[in-house]
């Protein structure tokens, strides 16, 4: 029989928590992963030398104790301020990102319109000015380190560079797998969706559908696939970003409608959590996403015309309907430009021919 602490009149003791590796009293961290609490001297001096440890989720105790009393509490306010609107010529800005010398690169990724589009630009106070454009019908794409665009097209197998100058060149035929989202991750290395061919759903037991990373190579070096019960852990990888660990956030789609859930799972294929939104919401159909410096997670609801806002655990932090407050619709696609502002790429609004980039400050507190 369940009963209440509060009710109770017996209290228990608590039984002190020592250091996992010196048996010391003053523990300060735990290790999620080792399930280990450590004081500080042997987090730094043991537990952060390695080898194994490198990509460990370490928390404070302070954080434990807030999480075990449920004081995360959800915040409505996630955009304190919308800093600038700009008009697109483009019926929708499907992905969004920034690049570290301040230029944006966006684009439309219909398959059933003519007028797809991938741009670059860069934000001036009242317009968009266009760097460079070209017409195909782009699925994902993602930019590397020394400026140049990694890019997957609908259909067909193959992956393409764009150099500075423009020029396309075939870096990684997947065949006879079809490869979906794209992404670099701080190291240069390349994460790739994948799928076997054929309808995308509904998903079968015979249907392979992994997340392979590739070093800058191309070469592949990790592939994640089951959970450790032997589950898929995916069903259509859609978007793909990692944090300053390397936990890789996966856009699943269920099928599609683009409903589905936030996937997150370290490099070493161990599932971190998955999330669907909170109960009563309402269906969530999550298109695009990006990683404050905090390593929180942002995703825009496109559904709910909302932005979500949770932590490296999955917890919800924050959720805004953006429509409702802010009159900002159709939310797609997300990034941080280099000052910390977020970029909303959104589609087509009431009496609007054109998508929208916003440009808006989050609450602090979320970053």
């Amino acid at each position: 029989m369940a009963t209440s602490r509060r009710s109770t009149s017996i209290r228990k003791s608590k039984v002190p928590v020592s250091c996992y590796l010196c048996k010391g009293p003053d523990v300060k961290w735990k290790c999620d992963d080792c399930d280990a609490h450590m004081c500080n001297s042997c987090k730094v001096t043991v537990h952060q030398g390695l080898q194994s440890t490198q990509d460990n989720n370490v928390v404070s105790k302070q954080d434990i104790s807030k999480a075990s009393t449920g004081t995360n509490e959800v915040t409505s306010v996630v955009i304190s301020s919308v800093c600038n609107s700009y008009t697109t010529t483009l019926p929708a800005v499907h992905t969004l990102l920034c690049s570290n010398d301040d230029l944006i690169y966006f684009h439309y990724n219909t398959i059933t319109s003519d007028n797809y589009q991938f741009v670059k630009g860069k934000l001036l106070k009242s317009s968009i000015k266009i760097l460079q454009t070209f017409e195909k019908q782009i699925f994902d794409f993602t930019i590397m380190k020394n400026g140049e665009i990694l890019l997957k097209e609908f259909g067909g197998n193959i992956i393409q560079l764009v150099s500075l100058s423009g020029e396309f060149k075939t870096v990684l035929d997947s065949s006879p797998m079809r490869p979906l989202a794209i992404h670099v991750n701080k190291d240069n290395e390349v994460i790739v969706g994948m799928r076997e061919q054929g309808p995308p759903f509904p998903v079968q037991d015979f249907s392979v559908r992994q997340v392979i990373l590739f070093g800058s190579d191309y070469q592949r070096k990790v592939t994640l696939e089951f959970d450790k019960e032997g589950n898929k852990l995916f069903s259509y990888a859609n978007r793909i970003r990692t944090d300053s660990r390397n936990v890789v956030y996966v856009i699943d789609r269920f099928d599609n409608a683009n409903h589905g859930r936030i996937v997150a799972v370290d490099i070493n294929g161990r599932l971190k959590f998955t999330y669907d939104g909170p109960k009563g919401l309402g269906t969530f159909q999550p298109e695009g996403t990006t990683i404050t410096p905090s390593d929180n997670i942002v995703v825009a609801d496109y559904n709910n015309k909302a932005l979500h806002v949770i932590n490296s655990k999955g917890d919800l932090l924050g959720l805004q309907f953006i429509f409702k407050d802010l009159r900002i619709h159709s939310p797609l696609g997300l990034c941080f430009d280099n000052k910390g502002y977020l970029l909303i790429g959104c589609g087509i609004g009431e009496n609007e021919n054109y998508g929208k980039i916003h440009v808006v400050k989050m609450t602090e507190s979320l970053m």
